[in-house]
């Protein structure tokens, strides 16, 4: 019997941002105990593709590579935090990306080269479908957080599992770099990974 596998394109931070949005997902577990997305790193969701045959990933996902790697890098801020509602009153909070002009057009690009046709809102999870009552606890320590934190995206992954597995886990399977030199965005010449400011650090201690 043929298996099936499911695999999820996200974009991956950098490491500070990683452990920024770890530390304000620990700082929610104090409050609320554990929720869904607690130890999951910090990624933004590109596409997320379900119950797929083998091809799948050694023909389409493959040949994506030559043209996502003539995309260039992205440089993305995130800007203070934001909310889905979702059904039954549920709610996730999550780090906002800041959308200008040349970061639409890039994600546009990405999307086009996916073959994304559903809206696609970048964002970075902290707590993932809790319950009103939770949500109700947190958001009004994340609500006036003015967090402004700058990052380069530099590749898109791909991690894997089993659709129908036992106790299903997500394993690395591609990771295609962005080395494109045609830049969306100048801006005022950062050209490298930028660290927690004291600021930021402080925010941390948020509740």
């Amino acid at each position: 019997m043929t298996s099936y596998a499911d695999y999820l394109f996200l974009l991956s931070p950098p490491e500070p941002i990683k452990e920024l949005i770890g530390k304000y997902k620990k700082a929610s577990a104090k409050h609320i105990g554990e929720f869904k997305s607690m130890d999951s790193p910090a990624h933004i969701s590109i596409m997320h593709a379900e119950r797929q045959k083998p091809f799948f990933a050694d023909h389409t996902v493959t040949r994506l590579e030559q043209t996502l790697n003539i995309m260039p890098p992205v440089l993305l801020h995130i800007d203070g935090f934001k909310y889905f509602p979702h059904l039954h009153s549920q709610y996730t909070i999550y780090a906002h990306i800041r959308i200008t002009p040349a970061v639409d057009a890039w994600f546009s690009l990405l999307k086009k080269n996916l073959s994304i046709r559903k809206t696609l809102v970048p964002h970075i999870t902290v707590t993932r479908n809790i319950p009103e009552a939770d949500f109700n606890i947190l958001w009004p320590h994340f609500r006036h957080k003015k967090l402004v934190e700058p990052f380069w995206i530099k590749e898109l992954k791909i991690v894997k599992r089993e659709t129908f597995g036992s106790f299903p886990k997500w394993e690395p399977f591609k990771t295609f770099r962005f080395k494109g030199t045609k830049s969306f965005e100048y801006v005022n010449g950062l050209d490298k990974q930028v660290g927690m400011s004291e600021e930021v650090r402080n925010q941390i201690n948020l509740f």
